[in-house]
């Protein structure tokens, strides 16, 4: 596939006109691009005003397994607080599999699911993030 590839299966995911199915296949036919493409495309993707393909794009980006770490809680330590976003992240975070990487993600996943998630998420994704790499 062509990095105009990514472009078009983003256009899709993204244009509200489209069928709800269609924005779904389009976002889980980016999981078979590579990583760099797809998961900048997916984390915007979970802010959409519509669940499904939220879920969707949390569902693919979990596909990426570890290389999707970084990326996503650099957005939740950076990104305006979104609810949307919140709920999504939690989907990809939750259960990776990995007990050393559950246990950095175990305040952040806390954090996506309490009151007050706005001043918490950025810290929480911050000290995740410098864990994560510390452990790299």
């Amino acid at each position: 596939m062509t990095h105009i590839d990514i472009e078009e299966l983003s256009a899709i995911a993204r244009d509200r006109s489209q069928s709800e199915d269609a924005r779904t296949t389009a976002i889980h036919a980016m999981g078979r691009l590579p990583a760099d493409a797809s998961i900048p495309q997916l984390i915007a993707l979970m802010k959409d005003d519509s669940l499904s393909v939220r879920w969707a794009a949390a569902a693919t980006l979990r596909k990426y397994g570890q290389a999707m770490l970084e990326p996503l809680l650099r957005a939740l330590a950076t990104q305006p607080a979104d609810h949307r976003f919140y709920e999504s992240a939690h989907h990809a975070l939750t259960r990776f599999g990995n007990p050393a990487i559950e246990a950095i993600l175990a305040p952040v996943l806390e954090a996506l699911t309490q009151a007050g998630t706005a001043t918490a998420v950025p810290a929480v994704a911050m000290d995740a993030l410098e864990k994560l790499q510390a452990a790299s």
